[in-house]
């Protein structure tokens, strides 16, 4: 998996849903900080696996901790990565925020 397969579902994926990549390193990953308004910090990464073909997504917590990583294929990342919102925002409303905000 190359770096414009990855940004080529990234991007817009990150557009739709006003986040935006916070961080790229070593052009293989990508960190989207996300802050709510009760103090939360979350963050998703995206980076290329050893295996071909293969991305690895996390969603990690100060609060909560990781949710752990997956792996998929190009075809699946935007699905894994609605499926990471979804524990974002799960965790926001369960500590008491409201809004969300990237950083």
């Amino acid at each position: 998996m190359d770096r414009q397969s990855i940004t080529k579902v990234l991007n817009p994926w990150v557009k739709r849903h006003d986040l935006r990549v916070s961080n790229v390193y070593r052009d293989q990953f990508y960190y989207l900080d996300i802050a709510d308004d009760a103090g939360g910090k979350y963050e998703i990464s995206i980076f290329e696996d050893e295996q071909p073909d293969l991305i690895r997504v996390r969603v990690w917590s100060n609060r909560k901790k990781s949710c752990g990583f997956i792996g998929v294929g190009s075809s699946d990342l935007e699905g894994v990565l609605e499926q990471a919102y979804a524990c974002v925002i799960r965790w926001v409303h369960q500590t008491g925020g409201r809004r969300i905000v990237a950083f």
